[in-house]
């Protein structure tokens, strides 16, 4: 599937803003990406892509970026991305925004609860009391 679109922030484009500083290895990418499939699988669904419309070419081992994907990398801006538990990516730290967690409605319901231990209910306030 050949497509020029381009996410800010998604894979493709830090992809991208990674190769601006140098050429870099199939392996590189994947762990700057966060992507847990297989260098092989990485390369057919991320760099293949990339490839077909032009933005990387590949010298032997490493991957390198076009005059093109220069332009689609300053036409993007930084990325702005997401934290996510378990990512790797140390390189784009200074583009990272962290965003407040969303509450659902009644998430924080449990606060104005009591503990109860035995008899007595233990509330957040320091009171004790004996239950009913």
């Amino acid at each position: 599937m050949i497509t020029d679109k381009i996410v800010k922030g998604a894979g493709s484009h830090r992809i991208l803003m990674a190769l601006r500083e140098r050429p870099r290895t199939s392996k590189e990418l994947k762990r700057l990406v966060g992507a847990i499939n297989s260098v092989s699988r990485f390369d057919g669904e991320y760099m293949d892509r990339l490839l077909a419309n032009g933005y990387v070419i590949l010298d032997g081992e490493f991957w390198d970026i076009t005059v093109k994907g220069r332009q689609k990398c300053e036409a993007l801006g930084d990325p702005e991305k997401v934290v996510r538990a378990g990512s790797r990516t140390k390189e784009f730290s200074a583009a990272v925004i962290e965003r407040p967690p969303v509450l659902r409605p009644g998430s924080l319901d449990f606060q104005e609860r009591p503990s109860r231990r035995g008899d007595y209910l233990y509330y957040r306030d320091g009171r004790v009391e004996k239950a009913k």
